[in-house]
């Protein structure tokens, strides 16, 4: 590890140095090698005025910050309790000659009421003109972030300076800024995903069931692999604990659950009593996989709004597969992630023993079932 040396020691030996003192002298003294001591004379070398470098870009930063305020105030002609009319005025005069952050901080006038002066047009709706005050703000509050605020995130900052914006709204305006958040991507659902209807909860946290494919459970949960997102849904029975199904996909829309149900559906063959439960997610509450489950006479069920615990059993399984592998490995393409997805779900279902199930595995516990029901 590279040992560190105070500022002030630098500048004592620095001081020696310019005194006459010779390097290998010096370098004896403190302990320090004969490269060191050059560096930071390289670094370290003191003006007529005695000041360290970084002293000296500090106090040039703030003289030339003087400098620009006294420029503005005289090319303006206007100070900071003029009317904010001949702000604003002031400021659209002079933005090409200063910076647009400079003219508001010395005109003391907020950037996003000047924005919301400057996209005004009679020509726009009311809308469109709130739009363009969102841009610069959502844009600055991104580049703050470093890229890693989503549109949640980026709403309670707005919401923090007095904007009021939907979640939907923010997402668009970055799309058009072309900003893309490190986090998962959800995709915005058409007028059609939509149009969906509630169901009770009919499970009811009542997690045991008497025998396979009386009850589905199913929930999604996405994995960082590369640079993207993919979104994982699985369908597991209840009785057992056994991931019937799966499917991934890079988009988290009623495809995804579809392409679950349907595999679970055509492995299992389950009777008409089946009960499906999930959240109340829109891919499952879509009219097309509503209508479907319909199709094949199948009761859904669905968790109260904002209540986890209502499909612990799927959540247990996310935390396990979280913890004992997506966290355990980094995943560079899809091919990767779908083949340890499919080793984890085989390792799942035929290894790794359930507490639940008294420490059977989801397939013994079938295996047993069937034994005992046979003849």
């Amino acid at each position: 590890m590279t040992k560190r040396y105070p500022d002030s020691l630098k500048q004592i030996v620095i001081d020696q140095y310019k005194e006459g003192l010779t390097a290998k002298s010096i370098c004896a003294k403190y302990g320090i090698a004969r490269s060191t001591l050059f560096l930071w004379k390289r670094q370290y070398a003191a003006d007529e005025t005695g000041q360290m470098p970084r002293e000296r870009y500090l106090l040039e930063q703030e003289l030339e910050r003087f400098r620009t305020e006294n420029m503005i105030f005289k090319t303006c002609g206007c100070s900071p309790v003029s009317p904010l009319a001949e702000r604003l005025s002031a400021i659209d005069t002079h933005q090409e000659k200063f910076s647009i952050h400079a003219l508001c901080r010395v005109l003391q006038v907020n950037r996003s009421t000047y924005y919301h002066h400057a996209f005004r047009s009679p020509n726009k709706t009311q809308l469109q003109i709130e739009d363009e005050v969102l841009k610069p703000l959502i844009a600055e509050i991104f580049s703050k972030s470093k890229g890693r605020f989503g549109a949640r995130k980026i709403r309670s900052k707005l919401m923090g300076l007095g904007y009021t914006a939907s979640e939907r709204r923010i997402l668009l305006l970055m799309k058009e800024l072309g900003l893309s958040s490190a986090g998962p991507k959800p995709r915005l659902n058409s007028a059609n995903d939509r149009q969906y209807q509630y169901y009770p909860n009919k499970l009811k946290r009542n997690f045991l069931t008497d025998a396979p494919n009386m009850v589905w459970v199913s929930d999604i949960t996405y994995a960082k692999v590369g640079m993207d997102f993919l979104y994982l849904c699985v369908v597991i029975d209840l009785y057992s604990r056994k991931v019937v199904s799966y499917s991934i996909s890079e988009y988290i829309d009623t495809a995804l659950v579809t392409q679950a149900f349907l595999d679970a559906f055509h492995t299992r063959n389950p009777s008409t009593s089946l009960v499906f439960h999930s959240d109340q997610g829109t891919q499952y509450t879509s009219f097309e996989f509503c209508n479907l489950l319909k199709q094949h006479k199948i009761t859904q069920s669905f968790s109260a709004p904002g209540s986890p615990h209502d499909n612990a059993v799927a959540e247990s399984f996310f935390a396990s597969i979280k913890k004992e592998d997506f966290r355990r490995n980094y995943y560079k393409t899809e091919e990767e992630f779908r083949t340890a997805v499919a080793e984890y779900v085989e390792f799942y279902n035929d290894y790794r023993p359930h507490q639940r199930l008294g420490f059977l595995t989801p397939n013994q516990v079938e295996k047993e079932f069937y034994n005992s029901t046979a003849g």
